[in-house]
């Protein structure tokens, strides 16, 4: 009687340790996904402020915590999101190592990094002077990404930045106008393409001496206040400030001034 005891007991305890205390249903644990993305969206935020050096730490500990579940694409994203900063930096070097990183992820390993990878490459040749290699690239990525309406307008803006004698107007204004209902729609995916346009939208407006500026200059405003981007907010205000100084409105010019000094005063 008591051997039957003992294993009927160890038969409920093997019961229980085949037992989950959660149930699961595809067997994934994602614990370092989550704090991979996590890392990955502070350091997007903080290289959106400029907080550089910040945003190479938390796109390393981004890396970190990809690399313990060998999670090569957002290995490969942390790797050229530095990229992307040490360009900015000026540092061609590192982002050569850093792009060279993501480029033996997406040779080893099936991931879709390449598209991204190449992207990098077209600003980092650019950022040497390299204008026909960076168009090149680009080119191949605007081909490949033709049914993308939010990436061929993104790609078309680069590509205007690197050669800003293409500039069309006409286009830009309608880029605006699908970004802006794509954003109203919720259908926007990446709300850093807009802010590009939206900024360079101004910058160049003022630049090229077009029309519709002031209405650039309270759009970009409001977006970039929407976002909390202070950096992004000071420079509108510097823009706004030169704007109205050339046209001799020095009432206008002197309130974006007072803005400039204020929110500077309380640091980027």
């Amino acid at each position: 009687m008591i051997k039957i005891r003992c294993l009927i007991l160890l038969c409920a305890l093997s019961g229980l340790i085949g037992c989950s205390s959660a149930p699961e249903r595809d067997y994934q644990v994602n614990t370092y996904q989550r704090q991979a993305s996590a890392w990955l969206a502070q350091g997007d935020r903080k290289r959106q402020l400029e907080a550089y050096q910040q945003a190479l730490q938390y796109y390393d500990n981004a890396y970190r915590y990809a690399s313990k579940r060998h999670d090569v694409a957002q290995m490969g994203l942390a790797r050229l999101k530095q990229a992307a900063v040490y360009i900015k930096l000026g540092q061609g070097k590192l982002a050569e190592s850093k792009i060279a990183q993501a480029a033996e992820f997406a040779r080893f390993e099936q991931t879709e990094l390449m598209p991204a990878i190449d992207f990098m490459r077209s600003k980092l040749a650019f950022s040497r002077g390299e204008q026909a290699q960076a168009q090149s690239i680009l080119s191949k990525l605007q081909a490949q990404y033709g049914d993308q309406p939010e990436k061929q307008v993104y790609y078309r803006w680069v590509g205007w930045q690197y050669a800003p004698d293409r500039l069309d107007w006409l286009q830009a204004g309608q880029d605006m106008q699908l970004l802006a209902k794509m954003k109203a729609d919720r259908t926007l995916k990446n709300i850093e393409i807009l802010s590009f346009v939206i900024y360079h939208n101004v910058l160049w407006r003022v630049a090229f001496g077009q029309q519709d500026v002031p209405q650039a200059i309270e759009t970009a405003i409001t977006h970039f206040a929407s976002l909390e981007l202070t950096n992004r907010l000071i420079d509108c205000f510097e823009i706004a400030k030169q704007y109205y100084l050339s046209l001799g409105d020095e009432a206008r010019a002197q309130y974006y001034q007072t803005r400039l000094t204020e929110v500077s005063g309380f640091g980027r």
